[in-house]
């Protein structure tokens, strides 16, 4: 089974034959090339590094079980590689004890216990190690094990971004973009970004040009956007590879360019992201820069719908409710309209409401349909028609009793 940490996968090799690389803090600093020096680990690596393991060197130790983790060079246990890892870890050796954190955050090669992940990433975060400190910021950030605390999480980010970790970067810029855990500064989210785009990190690059696209904490410049975004993009991140292909399609920062922005969207799509599948769902329907082709647009609008995309969901709920794309079904309209409207979509919600008015594809029910009709004019979407017609055929004691119901759905799904 194939391993990664919270933070970065940590799989080590020996570089030279029977040779034993020494792994300081500033040799963490090019964690990149040992990583892709443990591609290179073969079954004839293997013996010695069994050898010098059993012989307490914590180094071998914690290369053995990194192999039994990955079942590179041996045959994968991960009953072996918790126990290679702890005997590294219990040494003192700081890759080690970040490795077994992930192992006890995971539930890998031992029960699951989010107390003693902490434990070893903060044992491996304070010898200075910058995925201690960016796995402690996480379990901070999102209250793994301990109570959420984004002033710490901030603080562990901080130490592991002043190491050169991108990740940390990204998430301390986006805390201080929005003032969680630290004051609210876009020059300094700003920074924090451009240092993760700088190195090449995709996310960093995406969040980099989303700043140039709204002008914050950077001059507001859609053509260095798109730059950084086709950096993000050719480097996997689907969430740019959307942005890029809808800028294209627009003509924002660049010349309109229909091939190259649906090219883009497709790579998205194909990587399933629910955006960019909507999106080039919406081209085809439109017949934007693609051919208009209606069962096209479904097939998209449903892949992105299946995931959960709230827009997508009334998207394909309206297809069946009008037959577009696909054959009307009153049935399946509902149910979209209401995974839709349970999704927090106001559109879902106000036809969700007119559905169950009419008791179209579901039992009549004016209760339910006055409460999600309240439901969507929160959200701010309305007809005053609409609201009429359910007032009067509801009794005063009826509509106070589904505005407190519609209050209560709002409460919970804040």
């Amino acid at each position: 089974m194939r391993r990664r940490s919270v933070g970065l996968l940590c799989v080590l090799r020996f570089l030279l034959p029977l040779v034993l690389i020494s792994l300081s803090v500033a040799q963490e600093r090019e964690y990149d090339r040992v990583i892709a020096a443990a591609a290179k680990l073969t079954p004839s690596d293997i013996p010695a590094v069994q050898r010098d393991a059993e012989l307490g060197d914590p180094q071998a130790q914690l290369m053995l079980g990194l192999a039994y983790g990955t079942g590179r060079g041996v045959t994968a246990d991960d009953k072996q590689s918790f126990d290679w890892i702890s005997k590294a870890a219990n040494s003192g050796y700081a890759f080690a004890q970040s490795e077994l954190g992930t192992m006890y955050a995971k539930g890998e090669g031992t029960a699951k216990d989010d107390a003693k992940a902490i434990e070893w990433f903060r044992r491996a975060a304070d010898q200075g190690d910058r995925n201690g400190q960016y796995n402690l910021g996480t379990r901070y950030a999102f209250g793994y094990g301990t109570n959420v605390d984004l002033v710490e999480a901030a603080k562990w980010f901080t130490k592991a971004a002043q190491q050169g970790d991108s990740k940390s970067a990204v998430d301390l810029g986006r805390m201080s973009l929005f003032g969680e855990g630290v004051p609210k500064n876009e020059s300094a989210a700003a920074k924090w970004f451009r240092q993760a785009a700088d190195a090449g990190f995709p996310e960093g690059q995406y969040t980099l040009a989303n700043l140039y696209r709204h002008g914050q904490g950077v001059p507001k410049d859609n053509v260095e956007a798109v730059r950084w975004m086709t950096k993000a993009a050719e480097g996997g991140f689907a969430e740019a590879q959307t942005n890029l292909g809808n800028m294209l399609v627009a003509g924002v920062g660049a010349r309109k360019d229909c091939k190259a922005g649906i090219e883009w969207l497709q790579k998205a799509a194909d990587q399933g992201d629910s955006a960019g599948q909507n999106n080039l769902g919406y081209d085809y329907l439109t017949g934007d820069c693609v051919p208009e082709n209606d069962k096209t647009a479904f097939a998209w609008f449903m892949k992105a719908a299946q995931q959960g995309l709230p827009i997508a969901e009334a998207t394909v709920a309206a297809a069946y409710d009008n037959g577009t794309g696909v054959g009307k079904n009153e049935n399946l309209a509902f149910q979209w309209y209401k995974k839709a409207a349970e999704d927090g979509n106001a559109k879902g919600q106000l036809n969700l409401a007119a559905l169950y008015f009419k008791g179209q594809g579901t039992e009549r029910d004016r209760l339910s349909a006055y409460r999600w009709f309240l439901i969507a004019e929160k959200a701010g979407k309305t007809d005053p028609k609409f609201k009429n017609v359910l007032e009067n055929v509801l009794t005063p004691d009826q509509q106070a009793q589904v505005r407190r119901d519609a209050e209560t759905w709002l409460n919970q799904h804040k």
